[in-house]
């Protein structure tokens, strides 16, 4: 593995950090800034809602700008902007810096994401992409918790001073280390758009209906695990999971590379959807040792294909227009967060309707769905590779 990739990694590393730590804070900010809990959560609407639109935006007017110098540029206003964070003096001012630490964000990313592609050799690049999307595993299951600390412990500005000098780290270490990345061949931004066919916008069907099953579960995996066991303090099925997550990203790769990103993406959503109906199964059981253990094990598998999927998608993605992979890769970016978006919405919908007993086996009825989207894609795409 090439080891320029490892300073990508450290920046979607702390991408994911800056994405997860917010909720950890959020009670010190609204208590500084004088809002609510409601109002300061705001901000994490704002970062999802700005990083979906920015990615295909953002990737799509710098199509034709060198990569590495984008690289060096979104991770300079990604760290200027965490750093505006640390001295605001209002709400309205910080969710100004947020959003502009999510647009930077959606800006590097896919960016990394495409130049590890292009580190590698071929056979490679399924690795190479998981552990690009590893960093921001990485940053939910060590980084989070680290600003979080950091943000109780002192204040929650100091939150932020972290991610700052780690991004102004990573934008030192890309513009020394990593080499002139050639970009694809200059084609305008109608004829890139035109070439978005059926295959391409159905595979990112596919990552969005996946993404929000799973998301469906996991926004409201508290009150679920706590009315299987029992127990309120949640965290360590929340560690379990997030070991699980970064064995799956790592795995997906391997599969990716050994038997292809068709197989691999159709194995991580059966094994995903089985998981998620299986917190649905496990509300029929008793409170009990038995349930703990079960929910344990449940809360370190799911990870796995939930998580394996992503190095397969992005893979198969690149696959079907690698002259345009860091345009896609945005598109793919964006409709992850739109999923994470939707996830939220659909389950508040299931628990007022139903009860959150019913989360997971929708969760894995719509994981179901992009299974089966994904295999008549995939005989789509083979039968016009015939032709």
């Amino acid at each position: 593995m090439n080891y320029r990739i490892f300073i990508l990694v450290i920046g979607t590393f702390i991408i994911g950090t800056d994405d997860f730590v917010i909720a950890g804070i959020l009670p010190s900010i609204a208590d500084d800034m004088n809002v609510s809990i409601a109002v300061a959560g705001q901000l994490v609407t704002a970062f999802a809602i700005a990083y979906a639109i920015g990615a295909p935006v953002l990737g799509t007017i710098t199509i034709n700008m060198p990569l590495k110098a984008l690289l060096v540029l979104s991770m300079l206003v990604f760290t200027i902007a965490n750093g505006l964070s640390i001295i605001v003096t209002s709400f309205e001012w910080l969710f100004v810096t947020r959003i502009m630490a999510a647009l930077a964000a959606a800006l590097f990313t896919p960016l990394a994401m495409a130049a590890s592609a292009s580190l590698v050799p071929v056979t490679m690049r399924g690795r190479a992409l998981s552990f690009i999307i590893a960093g921001i595993t990485v940053g939910l299951i060590v980084g989070a918790p680290i600003g979080t600390w950091v943000g109780n412990a002192i204040s929650w500005r100091y939150s932020f001073a972290l991610v700052s000098l780690v991004s102004l780290i990573t934008t030192i270490g890309v513009l020394i280390l990593l080499p002139k990345i050639e970009r694809e061949a200059f084609i305008s931004i109608k004829e890139r758009l035109k070439s978005f066919n059926k295959t391409i916008l159905l595979t990112l069907s596919v990552s969005i209906i996946a993404t929000t099953g799973g998301f469906m579960t996991y926004t409201y995996i508290a009150p679920i695990i706590t009315a299987i066991t029992n127990i309120e303090n949640i965290s360590i099925f929340l560690l379990l999971f997030g070991i699980g997550a970064l064995f799956g990203n790592l795995v997906g790769g391997y599969f990716t590379d050994r038997i292809g990103a068709p197989k691999t993406l159709m194995l991580s959503l059966a094994g995903f959807g089985i998981l998620l109906i299986a917190f649905s199964v496990l509300t029929l059981l008793n409170p009990s040792t038995l349930t703990i253990v079960l929910v344990s094990l449940v809360a370190l598998l799911w990870g796995i294909p939930g998580f394996g999927m992503n190095p397969a998608l992005n893979s198969y993605l690149i696959s079907l227009n690698p002259n345009q992979a860091s345009m896609i890769l945005s598109f793919s970016a964006s409709a992850l967060y739109l999923g994470i978006g939707l996830g939220a919405v659909i389950g508040g919908g299931v628990i007022s309707i139903g009860s959150i007993d019913y989360v997971g086996l929708v969760s894995g009825i719509l994981v179901g769905i992009a299974l089966v989207v994904f295999i008549v894609v995939q005989q789509f795409f083979a039968k016009k590779q015939q032709a």
